[in-house]
């Protein structure tokens, strides 16, 4: 990714920390005049929950607006880039963790909010979860002795409440460990153009059973869903690098370039060179 979009490597950034895998804090940006005190344009190499309490305005996530009101809750994948347009005060909770915070990954697995980018959390979940992340701040900000495990045990309970906040897409385990272990495997593919067949392998699954799973949670055979974040990545790279066409080509996996822009231009309406010029 490119300059503008700011890399935050750190959980917090003013307190460099290689070993801190969460992080947390109780925040708030102002407007001064008509400018706000947001970040810029950024993404992280983490997990992320921001949790709002007060505020009004936008967050973009991926090229996707979504509204910020109390109760707003934005769940950020590593690498989603986002950017929070506010109208007025804005106060929220920033929660930040990786998963070597948890000794097996088998509980994360089984979850399915990160797949979510936002909801909206009403009474009486709304102040279940601002109870939990107070007590994690709490927590978090003091030296107690079994400081690490309580923190581990307050965010798993904190994520299982969210989970059961969610809508009732998926009720297979089995399902939802397909969903997130072909998320992965994206990612790790880096969002190129591949056939489901490809990832059904790596899963060790039938087809079926992964057309089945993908079907559950978007309503997309895997086919679709695969084009769907090619073109989100696709997006970041015209937006957010100076990368040629013929290199976005390479990195996503097409044959040439003439086949990426005819691709690229079927599924949004424009070129790449006309996708890039509008968001410049």
């Amino acid at each position: 990714m490119p300059e503008n979009v700011k890399l935050f490597a750190k959980m917090d950034p003013s307190i460099p920390n290689e070993e801190q895998n969460f992080f947390i804090k109780e925040t708030h940006h102002t407007i001064v005049g008509d400018v706000a005190t947001t970040p810029p344009l950024h993404r992280h190499p983490f997990f992320e929950l921001i949790f709002v309490t007060e505020g009004r305005g936008i967050m973009q996530i991926d090229f996707q607006d979504h509204v910020i009101e109390k109760g707003s809750l934005y769940l950020l994948s590593p690498s989603q880039v986002h950017l929070p347009l506010i109208e007025n005060d804005f106060h929220c909770f920033l929660l930040r963790f990786d998963l070597s915070i948890f000794s097996q990954t088998s509980f994360f697995d089984k979850l399915s909010i990160f797949h979510f980018d936002s909801l909206i959390v009403q009474e009486p979940d709304y102040s279940d979860v601002y109870s939990n992340l107070i007590t994690l701040c709490e927590e978090f900000n003091q030296d107690r002795p079994f400081k690490q495990s309580t923190i581990h045990n307050l965010l798993t309970i904190l994520l299982i409440k969210i989970q059961r906040l969610l809508p009732d897409v998926v009720t297979s385990k089995t399902e939802t460990t397909i969903f997130s272990s072909l998320n992965q495997l994206m990612e790790e593919n880096s969002y190129k153009m591949v056939t489901p067949s490809y990832y059904a392998k790596k899963l060790k699954i039938s087809l079926k059973s992964l057309n089945e799973a993908v079907k559950k949670y978007t309503g997309q055979v895997c086919g679709e869903y695969i084009r769907s974040k090619t073109i989100i990545e696709a997006k970041r790279l015209l937006r957010y690098t100076t990368m040629s066409s013929s290199q976005i080509t390479t990195e996503l996996g097409f044959a040439d370039t003439g086949y990426f822009s005819r691709f690229f231009k079927r599924e949004t309406g424009l070129s790449p060179i006309e996708f890039r010029k509008t968001t410049l």
